[in-house]
């Protein structure tokens, strides 16, 4: 028997364990109060005994923070989330410390009785790698709307539906009507859509409303979507559609960041050691994921959860500040053209740092060892020498296990795909949980903590440099936890950087030749933009426009040309051979672009807007992208994407400026001129360090059409005097 899923019911009070067991599931109910605790007056525990809503409230013995001892708080359980809150928000306003308050109800169950989804409900770790996973049912669920063209909104009627095997097309009332009854029928484990929580679900219910019919895609009677909402994450604005949970069986999303990263196997794997249900954990950041494992370790070592963040950063002078807060080392690269260059780059580097080191927000600056030999670089932080930290904890049995994932890859070929998506998930975990420690908002974070990996990672990164130089390696560019050396032994050099810092340096490989490219504005060197060929014949390329999203897919195709011709050389002096075939791809696709030769569907630009329309001040292609869509009644939240071809970019008109993808057609014409520019700009991210600006392929290009031009009417004269 295996758990399934787990859900809380907010109006009853009542938490349903589905438990699968061989062909069946089945539904296991029990009354479950969620409990808050209070830190104040212990006459506070009797008035709160008399609050409506309220259980039970008792004292209990709790640390109230991670470096603490144990005392008396009162523990206060409620019938509901919603008293929680109120109750919660009457004690704040008197002062009182609270702790526990916005914990997920299903978690805290699984947490109290040691249970975690896919767990085998007679005998399980969490930990354990080599767990069994029921036969789960899966279903692909997809709609399609009557209008093939154009805008597609709730209003348009269903074309068609797809259930696994089964396709209901016809009269949409009838299809809503079946709907339901073949997916009781064939009975799923799991549903999964592309793009379900942001269409398919809302379509299809907005269209059973109108014909009054209801619908089921759960076991029992689904639960109310979560609203969509616009969020902020690493300087961008993201936007989260409704997420659409069903009861007793599984929607997954493939259009979640969870579900492509790891697949199914990847999200069970998570499931298990987060103790976040699926449904749940694949509409949820890897950040979201990390934080619900410190918790949920605070809690097993009887450590309450602050409600509001309550550990403020300690008092910096200014001069203790600009040391302090530096970030991680950059070595500019050297621009142009490199032959025999070596990767190297350090595995996990900053969760390493935190677990070889102690770095957790209990153990920096603690009031114990003040006069600890363990300090940090550049800082002179000292660190707790009694106690191992929470974050080290949680962040070890995850290296571990991505280290393991990894080595199976190679000892287990026919499973290597299902490996690799394990470790990749584990892999966000670990790099989202560095950003989480400088975060203002996590549970655990502390910016001495951020400041103390990063001054680690700088001291990682200068002793590397220091032994590849004594080695006679030669430093091409160093970023973050990354190397570019070119000298003999780099695999050398790996061991002996390993066994002095206690930190893996992986070497990566060794490029025939690679790029380093510059920035536009000052020709100094870009941090994180390159490309080149390694001895394997791999190309790796980063940051220029064939990496971004937002690139037309004309652009993306003309740049994959490109570096496939340049791929054919093997050293220097075959690449400097290449660029006269290079240039010969740019001025077919500047001669088909000029000529309006070019599908418009690959002319399509995408954006991510950051705000809502109202916010914008000044006029742009976003905004004019934007009106187009509210003219046809659909208003863009911030942090959606938007699809448009530039038609005329100097207009003012909006109507004029770009047209929406969803709104092209064969009459639609791309501005061939910008166009042409994004050409050339593209051209020039490869080819700058080399000399050739956007001024300069321009008089190529140009000199190129007239040459041709000059051909042309060269013949077509000695055509018009033989027909003389």
């Amino acid at each position: 028997m295996h758990l399934l899923d787990v859900q809380y019911d907010r109006e009853d009070s009542q938490i349903t364990c589905w438990i699968k067991k061989n062909d069946r599931c089945l539904p296991v109910s029990e009354i479950y109060y969620p409990e808050m605790y209070v830190a104040g007056n212990p006459e506070l525990k009797s008035l709160l005994s008399t609050l409506p809503g309220v259980v039970a409230a008792a004292f209990e013995n709790k640390k109230t923070h991670l470096s603490g001892t144990k005392e008396p708080v009162i523990a206060v359980k409620v019938k509901n989330m919603q008293t929680i809150y109120e109750i919660a928000g009457m004690l704040e306003e008197r002062g009182c410390m609270l702790y526990n308050i916005d914990l997920d109800p299903a978690r805290q169950y699984m947490l109290s009785k040691n249970l975690f989804p896919m767990a085998d409900i007679d005998s399980d770790d969490r930990y354990s790698m080599d767990y069994i996973v029921p036969h789960l049912k899966v279903m692909e669920l997809s709609v399609k709307p009557e209008k093939k063209h154009g805008i597609l909104t709730m209003d348009e009627p269903i074309g068609s539906i797809t259930a696994g095997e089964t396709v209901l097309e016809g009269d949409e009332n009838e299809m809503l009507a079946r709907i339901s009854q073949v997916v009781g029928r064939d009975d799923p484990d799991i549903i999964i859509t592309n793009g379900g929580d942001s269409f398919d679900f809302p379509y299809l219910y907005k269209r059973a409303e109108k014909h009054g019919i209801s619908l089921q895609f759960g076991r029992v009677k689904d639960k109310e979507p979560k609203k969509s909402r616009s969020y902020f994450s690493y300087g961008r604005i993201l936007y989260k559609p409704q997420g659409h949970i069903l009861s007793g069986r599984l929607h997954l999303d493939r259009a979640s960041f969870m579900v492509k990263e790891g697949g199914l196997s990847g999200l069970i794997d998570l499931a298990r050691i987060t103790g976040i249900p699926m449904q749940e954990l694949c509409r949820l950041s890897p950040g979201s994921a990390v934080n619900a494992m410190q918790v949920n370790q605070a809690q097993r070592d009887g450590v309450l959860v602050p409600w509001k963040r309550n550990l403020t950063e300690n008092w910096k002078t200014a001069l203790e500040l600009m040391v302090a807060d530096r970030g991680a080392l950059v070595i500019e690269p050297r621009v142009g053209l490199h032959e025999n260059a070596a990767e190297l780059d350090f595995a996990s580097l900053f969760p390493n740092i935190m677990v070889n080191h102690n770095i957790s927000p209990e153990t920096v600056l603690c009031g114990c060892c003040q006069d600890s030999t363990n300090r940090v670089p550049f800082t002179g932080y000292n660190i707790c020498q009694k106690r191992l930290g929470l974050i080290p904890r949680v962040l070890k049995p995850l290296i571990e296990r991505r280290v393991a994932y990894k080595q199976k890859i190679t000892q287990c070929p026919d499973r290597a795909e299902e490996y690799e998506k394990k470790q990749n998930l584990i892999k966000w975990l670990l790099v989202t949980s560095f950003g989480y420690m400088g975060y203002n908002k996590a549970r655990f974070g502390r910016i001495e903590c951020h400041e103390s990996i990063t001054a680690y990672g700088r001291e990682i990164l200068l002793q590397t440099i220091d032994l590849a130089e004594e080695m006679g390696f030669e430093i091409l560019h160093g970023i973050v936890d990354s190397l570019w050396v070119k000298g003999k032994n780099p695999a050398g050099l790996c061991k002996g950087a390993s066994e002095r810092i206690g930190i893996t340096l992986e070497h990566k490989g060794v490029f025939r030749w690679i790029v380093f490219l510059p920035n536009r504005s000052n020709g100094s060197g870009a941090l994180n933009r390159y490309y080149g060929v390694m001895t394997n014949g791999k190309l790796k390329v980063r940051g220029i426009e064939m990496r971004r999203s937002d690139t037309p897919a004309l652009i993306i195709r003309m740049q994959e040309e490109m570096l496939t011709c340049l791929s054919h050389a093997e050293d220097a002096g075959g690449f400097y051979r290449m660029i006269p075939e290079t240039l010969d791809i740019v001025r077919e696709y500047s001669r088909r672009v000029l000529k309006g030769e070019c599908r418009i569907e690959d002319m399509i630009l995408t954006a991510r807007i950051s705000r809502s329309i109202r916010d914008y001040r000044q006029s742009n292609s976003n905004t004019a992208a934007m009106r187009q869509f509210l003219k046809e009644g659909i208003t863009i939240q911030p942090g959606q994407s938007i699809r448009y071809v530039l038609t005329d970019h100097a207009s003012k008109s909006s109507m004029k400026r770009v047209k929406i993808a969803e709104l092209i057609d064969e009459s639609t014409q791309y501005d061939r001129g910008k166009y042409y520019e994004f050409l050339l700009r593209a051209c020039e991210s490869i080819l700058l360090p080399f000399g050739y600006t956007k001024e300069v392929l321009d008089g190529i290009m140009r000199r190129n059409m007239q040459a041709e031009l000059g051909r042309w009417e060269v013949g077509a004269n000695k055509l018009e005097s033989s027909r003389d």
